[in-house]
């Protein structure tokens, strides 16, 4: 079972500059990705949408984007994949190669049965550990959230973090 101490949590915040709580402009991400999924949540097939990367795990930068990973129903992938590409391009906000800062990145996309992130690690795989415990959902519909968290536990131990994981579950805005 993949689990990391203390000690290998410091070390890795320390490399990635993370921050205990969010920063100000972490905060201006995180509600402006709220203010741009009211646009998307009325896809019948999203079940969930969270942010990732530097966003979520409180290392803002000036040249961060805005990483979502947006799960949807089996067979529905691409179809809402294309609709959200398409609702934000009209928007302007979806990141292109030229203007990358403050935008949209829609490059992950997984289907209610690809939760179990196991065949993504490598061996002792310790960023894929953290990612998940970082990830900020936005939007849960049909408890999605806590099926991935619960499926994902059956290789790794999350019980050391689950005051982050919990913290986290306040940003979920959009739920059904």
């Amino acid at each position: 079972m993949l689990s990391f101490s203390y000690k290998k949590h410091k070390l890795f915040q320390k490399y990635f500059k993370i921050k205990e709580k969010p920063w100000k402009w972490d905060n201006i991400y995180i509600k402006k990705t709220k203010k741009y999924i009211k646009y998307i949540k009325w896809i019948p097939w999203i079940k969930m949408i969270w942010i990732w990367n530097s966003i979520s795990m409180n290392s803002w930068t000036k040249e961060s984007d805005i990483d979502l990973l947006i799960v949807t129903d089996n067979n529905r992938l691409w179809i809402v994949r294309i609709l959200i590409t398409f609702i934000f391009q009209l928007l302007w906000v979806r990141k292109t190669a030229k203007k990358h800062a403050w935008r949209f990145c829609l490059s992950f996309f997984a289907t209610i049965d690809w939760l179990n992130f196991k065949s993504w690690k490598i061996k002792d795989d310790i960023y894929l550990y953290f990612w998940i415990i970082y990830f900020k959902p936005i939007l849960d519909y049909d408890d999605t959230y806590k099926k991935f968290i619960k499926i994902n536990q059956t290789w790794a131990d999350f019980s050391k973090y689950k005051e982050i994981i919990k913290e986290n579950k306040k940003y979920i805005t959009y739920k059904n």
